[in-house]
Parts: structure tokens; C-alpha cells; sequence
């Protein structure tokens, strides 16, 4: 294999031991991946489990808190006896969701998938669940399987086989989208400046408030046939008073916020002379007398 085809696969690797360790151990355990070179072509992969507490170094293989190396690997690619892993559970589901989940004694849970039903650790379920991991394990089936003369991703333990990813299985292992949550709706008020228009549909324009430039969706229709139809024009320091919808998501990437102008209340033209001062301190009074 190419070294340039297997860096991608190795480093991906990593990525999904340190998720998984990170899913099931938090900061109690870090991971680390060696690779050994046992004989031309051939690379065995060992795993190593170290606490970052020192004074649990002794204990940590029996240690409840902790799941130890040996178990995360049966845990992400299963055991040769036919203790499905995570790989398995993937490859039965082919890309769909579980039908239901029953807690079950001893840390175990059983999942449904049609009519099959499968007892499997918790801890496997929440390796399945856990967002980081399963991106880290779509690279790891991709980034071989996606090169040309590689048909298939396999996992042994010793001379067996435990797990056998085809080309055409690869599709199994993507990610699931999760759906963005909503975390603020509101509409307030606020006046804006405008830094840019624009007039193609959907097109948003750049406002700014003051403190932030941002970029908002105009929704306002009786406001946008007004510019369209050239009865509103624009200059340097206009300001904008409108009613705006401020919605944030929380999403894959992280936090993300849209703006939607719902009605433009007011268009403010710049200030192009000086207000002048009015007798009495009324508006609209007689101007002063020379």
C-alpha cells in the first residue's frame, strides 16, 4: 500500500481510539497508538491505556471508572469469539437507526433492529451515539476504501478475523446528520447602518448595529418593492430602525446565529446639516430674530 494511502487510514485510526476513550473515560485515561512493523507489508497495531492520575496506574485494568485498552478494542472492532463491536453494529444496522433500546441487568441493553434483537454493552451504545466517534470511524472505513485497488478494510486479532468492511459497505458507516436545536428565538428591535446591499433574491445584506457586522435576510416585501422600484434610495450613514428575529442553533459545527429582518420600521437618511436651535426650546417655533 501506498504510504501516502495508509497515513490518512493510521491517523484516522488514532482519531477513533481517542474519541472512544474520551466517550467512555473522559479525562481519567488517555490513549496511545503505536504501530509496529512486524514484517514487509505486514503492520501490527498495539494499544496502551495510561490514568492521569499516577497514584491509579496500579489499579486501572480493574478499576470500574475506566475501560481498559483491551476492552476498547473489543468495544470499537469486537472479539474474535463473535462479541459484535462497533463495526458490527454499523455493518447490521446498514446505515439506519436502531428501532428501540431496553436497559437491561448488568450494563446491558438490548437494541432492536427490525425483528432482530441484540444484547450489547452500554457502553457500545454510547461509543454508537457519541457524535466524534462516529465521524472518526467514517474516516477510518473512507479513507482506504475511497482509494483505487482497495477493496475491503479488515481488523484481526492474532490469525482471525473479527471484523470485514467491503467498498460497498463504506456507505454504511457515514455519519448520521444530526438536526441542528434551536436555542434562542426572539424578534427585538435595533438599528442598523448599512454596509451592503444586495438585490438578487436570497441574497442577504451586511448591516451593523454599532458593535457587529452581520448579515440578515430581508423579509420585509412592501419595503423591498419600494427599493426595487427606486422610491428609496441609499447613502453613506442611512440608518435602518427594524424589527429583526435573532434565531441560534446549536449545530454540528458549533454554534450559529441567523438574522432575519421582518419589517423595516424606519429608513433614517443620514443628518446632512447641523439642527438648528429653536427659540423657546419648542419645535417648530419662529426662528430667532437677527
Amino acid at each position: 500500500m501506498d504510504v501516502r494511502d495508509l497515513a490518512p487510514a493510521m491517523l484516522a485510526l488514532g482519531q477513533l481510539f481517542d474519541a472512544a476513550n474520551s466517550a467512555l473515560n473522559g479525562d481519567s485515561a488517555r490513549i496511545r497508538v503505536q504501530v509496529k512493523a512486524t514484517e514487509p507489508g505486514c503492520f501490527q497495531i498495539t494499544f496502551e491505556v495510561l490514568q492521569t492520575l499516577g497514584a491509579q496506574i496500579a489499579s486501572f485494568l480493574s478499576g470500574p471508572s475506566v475501560t481498559a485498552a483491551a476492552n476498547l478494542v473489543g468495544l470499537v472492532v469486537g472479539i474474535p469469539t463473535g462479541v459484535i463491536g462497533l463495526f458490527g453494529l454499523i455493518q447490521k444496522l446498514k446505515g439506519g437507526k436502531l428501532d428501540a433500546a431496553t436497559p437491561l441487568a448488568d450494563n446491558t441493553v438490548r437494541v432492536t433492529i427490525g425483528t432482530e434483537s441484540l444484547d450489547i454493552p452500554v457502553t457500545l451504545l454510547r461509543l454508537y451515539q457519541d457524535v466524534a466517534v462516529r465521524a472518526a470511524t467514517q474516516k477510518v472505513i473512507e479513507e482506504p476504501l475511497n482509494k483505487e485497488g482497495i477493496d475491503s478494510f479488515e481488523a484481526r486479532r492474532g490469525a482471525k478475523s473479527v471484523v470485514k468492511v467491503s467498498k460497498e459497505q463504506a456507505v454504511f458507516f457515514i455519519k448520521p446528520e444530526i438536526p441542528d436545536t434551536t436555542l434562542v428565538d426572539d424578534t427585538r428591535r435595533s438599528a442598523f447602518s448599512i454596509i451592503s446591499l444586495a438585490f438578487k433574491e436570497d441574497n442577504k445584506w451586511r448591516l451593523d448595529d454599532g458593535s457587529n457586522a452581520i448579515s440578515a435576510t430581508i423579509e420585509d416585501a412592501d419595503f423591498l418593492d419600494k427599493v426595487n422600484a427606486n422610491q428609496i434610495s441609499f447613502s453613506k450613514g442611512d440608518i435602518l430602525i427594524c424589527d429583526v428575529r435573532v434565531v441560534q442553533k446549536q449545530t454540528d459545527a458549533g454554534l450559529k446565529t441567523e438574522y432575519t429582518v421582518v419589517r423595516v420600521v424606519e429608513h433614517r437618511p443620514a443628518a446632512r446639516q447641523l439642527p438648528l436651535p429653536l427659540q423657546g426650546g419648542a419645535e417648530g417655533g419662529a426662528p430667532p430674530k437677527s
